[in-house]
């Protein structure tokens, strides 16, 4: 139980910890806290001042107050100061009145800059961990599961706010009890002594009440990931878990995983639903206790009553200390994720580059390049040339390292060693934007966006026009798919593109390539879907758009190279040969490379 006892209090520790961190991207939140805390004190102030004006007011109503002497013994000089300078009853419920309003006005205002923050605070690191996601480095992300990603940007995101709140009010209530504290005090050492050992046993009881619910936070988000990863694989593999029948199996998985959200849940909402009337008894024992005691104490009716009726009113300030004590445990795993997320520490960026793009080179270089995925070998101290303005083959079976050879030239991946040159420069130190804007990319599996057809292709070039559009679909053979479709480019193509089929996706990538109009256009495996006509009648267009301009084609089909003028043969991360069509192609024979070592 110690154990537990010392997680609790990490827990809390930590989570203090990473929300001080996380607020530094939000300076207003930082400037407006103690703000908010001297809210709350004032609004303490002026409860407890209100709740001892209301005593004094019942008495002097009834004309019990009429001694100075006995006002004195029973409240203290205070009191007696406050009806010298107040007056009659009337006087006094003015007072009160005013503090109440006064109260009410604090609350509003506290309420409205709190409400304020919280939005503002959960907009700023919901934007910080979708710009971390984008300006982070490709191999970080694939090495994450989607569903971690979205669970942090969607639901931990918001935590930080409301943290926050927690921490404020947990000052507040700090603030709060020692205010009513101190005019215990005033009225009573012994019983405030009294309370406050008390208060301190209840307080005990709580902590070993709430440690499950401080162990369960990391297991309900755990679960909640689990079950967001299941839902993810539900839409995205919809096709091939109808094709495969498994939907009984999928959803089975799911209900499991769902059951046991919703078993953890249960857990630490049952556990948490029983503090608040275990710290409801608890305290209305000790103002028992306190009632019955206060004749062995010797300590006036007057003034057991006001203490009786302070403590009543401190009940809900302890309450919620425990509450947001127990919150802020909870919240430690999710604002653990923010903070990990939005720290730079641990992650690569990609190099964003000092250079211009060269407009005179003779080639792209790869010189002894070596690159490996989670230890396995891709690429192994690979050197070739790709021709400016010339069309070049990179040709070998699945697997020799042709996907890697392009990724490292959409600057998605860094070599591990030697270097990618254009011209006598590293295209690491040109400006990453520049180098981007003079290559496109169509593959074998285009990446789509769920959205229309025009959404997708004016990824390449937001700000191009209806013309060019039009361009980029005839040159593509998108024209008749588009006329086909009620909306045309405007139809909505679903996730990942699945309304289309493999060819119309393709399309999809080859026009968007052509809206780029790059220097160096890269065609992965970019026709494969398509009929023999239509593939013949789209090289041909490509051939002449983009003549005199660099295009690498990545394929494992010979038939497709031995038009081009230059050729790289590589299998298992290597370069077997490099040259002319005819010369590295003349060994070979057969239509694939499908079984080339």
């Amino acid at each position: 139980m110690a154990e537990a006892g010392e997680t609790g209090r990490g827990a809390r520790i930590a989570a203090l910890r990473d929300l001080r961190v996380l607020l530094d991207i939000v300076p207003a939140a930082k400037r407006a806290a103690p703000l908010l805390v001297g809210l709350g004190v004032i609004a303490s102030l002026a409860e407890t001042a209100g709740i001892s004006l209301i005593i004094i007011f019942l008495y002097a109503a009834l004309g019990q107050l009429d001694d100075p002497g006995a006002i004195a013994r029973d409240f203290g000089h205070a009191a007696t100061s406050v009806l010298q300078t107040l007056g009659g009853p009337a006087q006094l419920a003015a007072a009160i009145f005013g503090l109440i309003v006064l109260r009410g006005i604090i609350g509003y205002i506290y309420s409205r800059i709190s409400l304020s923050l919280g939005a503002r605070i959960s907009e700023i690191a919901r934007n910080f961990i979708h710009g971390r996601y984008l300006d982070v480095s490709y191999d970080f992300v694939r090495r994450h599961k989607q569903a971690e990603l979205m669970e942090i940007l969607g639901t931990d995101s918001w935590t930080v706010a409301t943290a926050y709140n927690a921490f404020t009010r947990l000052i507040i209530n700090v603030c709060a009890i020692a205010v009513f504290a101190v005019v215990l005090l005033l009225l009573s050492w012994k019983i405030t002594l009294i309370a406050i050992l008390c208060a301190g046993l209840v307080s005990l009881f709580l902590a070993r009440l709430s440690r499950p619910v401080t162990q369960l936070g990391a297991s309900v988000k755990a679960e909640h990931q689990s079950m967001g990863g299941l839902m993810l694989m539900t839409l995205q593999g919809m096709r091939a878990i109808r094709a495969y029948g498994r939907e009984r199996a999928q959803h089975a998985t799911f209900l499991k995983s769902s059951a046991s959200a919703r078993h953890s849940l249960t857990r630490m909402e049952r556990l948490s639903a029983a503090i608040n009337p275990a710290t409801e008894i608890g305290y209305l024992a000790i103002i028992c206790l306190i009632v019955g005691g206060a004749g062995v104490l010797e300590v006036d009716f007057h003034a057991t009553l006001t203490i009786v009726a302070l403590l009543y009113r401190l009940r809900p300030h302890l309450q919620e200390f425990e509450s947001n004590s127990l919150f802020l445990a909870q919240s430690a795993p999710q604002l653990r994720a923010v903070r990990n997320m939005i720290d730079p520490e641990g992650k690569t960026f990609p190099e964003p580059g000092t250079l211009a793009m060269p407009d005179d080179y003779e080639r792209i270089a790869f010189r002894n390049v070596a690159f490996a995925y989670d230890g396995k070998q891709a690429l192994d101290d690979v050197s070739f040339d790709i021709p400016r303005g010339q069309i070049t083959a990179l040709v070998g079976a699945s697997g020799s390292g042709k996907t890697t050879i392009v990724n490292l030239l959409l600057r998605l991946y860094t070599p591990e060693s030697g270097q990618i040159l254009i011209g006598d420069g590293d295209i690491a130190n040109i400006r990453r934007d520049e180098w981007l804007q003079t290559i496109a990319v169509a593959g074998q599996d285009i990446d789509l966006v769920e959205g229309t057809v025009r959404d997708n292709v004016l990824m390449a070039r937001p700000d191009a026009d209806q013309a060019a559009l039009a361009d980029a679909y005839r040159m593509s053979g998108l024209t008749d798919l588009l006329a086909g479709l009620e909306y045309g480019d405007k139809d909505w193509i679903g996730q990942q593109g699945l309304n289309l089929s493999g060819g119309e996706r393709q399309r999809v990538g080859i026009a968007r390539a052509i809206l780029r109009d790059p220097g160096i256009l890269i065609l992965d495996e970019a026709t494969s879907a398509l009929d023999t006509a239509l593939e013949a009648r789209i090289r041909k267009v490509l051939e002449e758009r983009f003549a005199g301009r660099t295009v690498l084609i990545i394929t494992h089909r010979l038939e497709t190279v031995r038009h081009v003028d230059h050729v790289i043969r590589m299998s298992e991360g290597k370069v077997l040969a490099e040259g002319p069509p005819a010369e590295v192609l003349a060994p070979l024979s057969g239509p694939s490379l499908a079984a080339m070592g």
